[in-house]
């Protein structure tokens, strides 16, 4: 679906220069973002909007670790947007292995409001195709 491709810093690893829970977490939004970009919905638009996103549950499944500098990509694999955005996401290293992958719960946030809310229809009705063409690709290539 989208892959974006990053180098681990600083602020992403522990005292052993592990990458923490945590920055794969951050990655995993931060991908969201882009992809919630590609299709029309910037922050900036978001804002005027007045939404936001409200994190949920997620599970981390770590295969191998990945270490200081070093280089990384991440691929959404699955995003479905209904009243909660379910998002599963691989983190690959140079040699293409899986070293994790995230499944997260996000739902959207009213900010004046304050609450939770369902999906807004201008941002779901843009998000019904792309989750329909996905789910088509896969059950093709899965055969």
């Amino acid at each position: 679906m989208i892959c974006k491709n990053y180098i681990v810093t600083g602020e992403d690893v522990n005292d052993s220069m592990v990458m923490e829970s945590s920055a794969y977490i951050s990655y995993t939004i931060r991908l969201l973002y882009h992809f919630l970009f590609n299709n029309g919905f910037s922050r900036e638009k978001l804002n005027t909007l007045h939404l936001g996103l409200h994190e949920g549950n997620h599970e981390l499944v770590s295969h191998k670790n990945l270490m200081f500098t070093e280089h990384f990509f991440v691929e959404m694999k699955h995003c479905y947007i209904k009243d909660k955005i379910s998002i599963k996401s691989c983190f690959f290293n140079s040699k293409n292995e899986c070293c994790a992958e995230v499944t997260k719960e996000v739902e959207w946030f009213d900010v004046i409001r304050k609450e939770v809310i369902a999906a807004p229809k201008q941002i779901q009705q843009h998000f019904n195709l792309t989750s329909k063409s996905y789910l088509l690709k896969n059950s093709l290539t899965s055969k």
